[in-house]
C-alpha cells in the first residue's frame, strides 16, 4: 500500500502544536531530501520527529525521535505505518513545545495520535511493481504496436510517444505481465517491426489509483 496523496494535519495536545505529514519517498535519498526540506517549512519548530518504510519486497526502515526521549516519537510514527502496510512512505511529526511537559506516556499517545491522524487523513492506494519498457518503430508498423499494446490493456493514457523520424513510445509493464507480452514483442523485433526493444533492469513501483 501507499499514500493516496501527500498531506499535513494538526493537532494540539496540552498547549504543544504538532503537524503530521504524509510523503510519498521511492528511495533513502528521496526521504532524506524532504526530510530537510521540514526545517525550511517549519524553521522555529523544536523536533522533527519522522519514520519511513522504503521498498515493496525487502522493505527498509528507520525512525528518529529527533532529540525527544528515546521511543516516545520515532516508534510510534513507525508503528502506524507498519499498521497500515504503508511502503514508500515517509511520516514526519514535528512539535512546537507549548510549555508544558507531557512525560514519557503522554509523548508516546501524542505521537501516535497524530501519526494515525495523518495516515487516515492521506489515505492508501495499491502499488505494484513495474518494469519501463522502451520501444522504437517506423511509421510503417506505429499503428500495429499500438494496436498491440492496446489489446494487452496499454491504451493512450499508458504509453508516452515521441514523434521523430521514427515513433519512439514509453511505457510501465507491471511485472506480472510481462511474461504475456514479452515473447509477441521479440517475435516483432525479430520481423524488423520493432528497431528498439529494451527492457527496464530494475522494477519500479507504481501507485495504480
Amino acid at each position: 500500500m501507499a499514500p493516496a496523496k501527500e498531506i499535513n494535519v494538526e493537532l494540539t495536545v496540552k498547549r504543544s502544536r504538532f503537524i503530521g505529514s504524509v510523503r510519498i519517498a521511492l528511495d533513502p535519498d528521496e526521504a532524506s531530501e524532504k526530510l530537510k526540506g521540514f526545517a525550511e517549512i517549519f524553521p522555529k519548530a523544536n523536533h522533527h520527529c519522522w519514520a519511513y518504510r522504503i521498498g515493496t519486497e525487502n522493505i527498509l526502515e528507520h525512525c528518529s525521535d529527533a532529540g525527544e526521549p528515546a521511543g516516545t516519537a520515532g516508534r510510534p510514527i513507525l508503528g502506524m505505518l507498519k499498521r497500515h502496510s504503508l511502503q514508500n512512505t515517509l511520516l514526519v511529526v514535528t512539535r512546537y513545545f507549548g510549555g508544558i511537559k507531557l512525560g514519557v506516556r503522554g509523548l508516546i499517545e501524542a505521537y501516535g495520535e497524530v501519526a494515525e491522524l495523518a495516515v487516515t487523513e492521506a489515505g492508501t492506494v495499491e502499488m505494484e511493481l513495474n518494469l519501463q519498457l522502451d520501444l522504437s518503430c517506423s511509421y510503417e508498423y506505429s499503428k500495429t504496436l499500438s494496436s498491440s499494446l492496446k489489446k494487452w490493456g496499454f491504451g493512450e493514457d499508458r504509453v508516452s510517444a515521441l514523434y521523430g523520424e521514427n515513433v519512439e513510445m514509453k511505457l510501465y509493464v507491471p511485472c506480472s505481465s510481462k511474461a504475456e507480452i514479452a515473447p509477441s514483442l521479440e517475435e516483432m523485433f525479430l520481423r524488423g517491426m520493432l528497431q528498439k526493444l529494451e527492457w527496464g533492469k530494475s522494477a519500479v513501483p507504481i501507485v495504480r489509483h
